[in-house]
């Protein structure tokens, strides 16, 4: 099994455990999931967790360089996006959201294969049938 898979199957379980969490909806619940969240950020982007939020999605993106990393990222903040939303911030949650949907363009704009996955991931979250392609325009 890639790496990349090993990733991926973490942030889904992760997912799972901020289901449970934002269930529940109690105020130290929330932040037990952001700081699950936060973890999962630094141990999947390393020293970059300070940088990368405060670029440009596509910047963002072109620095990882790895399509699956920049999926996971997306991930990552789309779950931030949810637990924002609970804690009723959600400015804060449409934010994530649109940022979290940028990046997963930009992964699959860079992965070399079909990631049908990957773009219907990015269509739940936008309303559409099948996701535009990434440009300038789009951020």
């Amino acid at each position: 099994m890639a790496q990349r898979d090993i990733v991926l199957g973490w942030i889904e379980q992760l997912g799972r455990l901020i289901a449970r969490l934002l269930g529940r909806g109690s105020a130290g619940d929330l932040a037990t999931a952001r700081d699950q969240v936060d973890e999962a950020v630094v141990s999947l982007l390393g020293p970059l967790a300070q940088i990368l939020p405060q670029l440009e999605a596509d910047s963002a993106a072109e620095l990882l360089g790895d399509p699956g990393r920049i999926f996971a990222y997306a991930q990552l903040l789309d779950l931030d996006a949810a637990i924002r939303e609970a804690a009723g911030e959600p400015e804060a949650a449409r934010e994530g959201r649109e940022r979290a949907v940028a990046l997963a363009k930009a992964a699959v704009a860079q992965a070399a294969g079909e990631r049908s996955p990957w773009t219907e991931w990015i269509a739940a979250r936008t309303g559409a049938g099948a996701p535009a392609p990434t440009d300038a325009a789009d951020q």
